[in-house]
């Protein structure tokens, strides 16, 4: 529940990634604020040379994937080959936050993901430690 402002003089600055989401901003001037949005930072994907990458994690065996954005569901989709698609990404388990991640992750071709309520670590932490069985 948002606070009403019924002062209808109550001015916020609000921060945001390049092309950030609008739901915030929605909300608040439906509640009466008056915003000043800033768009303060932008999202740059490191170069990495992914088929490199892959072999790693492959080898490492590594089968639990968090992931805490859409643009890094995105970014592992389009950068990964069919082929290591189909053979590794989406056979790991995929810990997402909320379930607007949870449906991109799905129609993206993951099976098995695992929502987390909050991006923090404590939330996260208690939910992988649960789903594995760590004590």
């Amino acid at each position: 529940m948002l606070y009403k402002n019924e002062d209808k003089n109550d001015r916020l600055v609000l921060l945001q990634g390049e092309n950030g989401r609008k739901l915030i901003e929605k909300k608040l001037k439906k509640e009466g604020f008056k915003i000043c949005l800033i768009e303060c930072y932008k999202r740059v994907f490191k170069n990495l040379d992914i088929d490199v990458e892959v072999k790693k994690w492959r080898l490492y065996k590594i089968d639990t994937l968090v992931v805490t954005n859409s643009e890094s569901l995105y970014q592992l989709k389009n950068t990964i080959t069919n082929i290591d698609q189909i053979k590794w990404l989406f056979k790991c388990k995929i810990f997402v936050v909320g379930t607007r991640l949870l449906k991109i992750a799905k129609k993206l071709g993951w099976k098995d993901v695992i929502v987390s309520k909050y991006a923090n670590n404590e939330c996260f932490l208690k939910i992988i430690k649960e789903i594995n069985c760590v004590i």
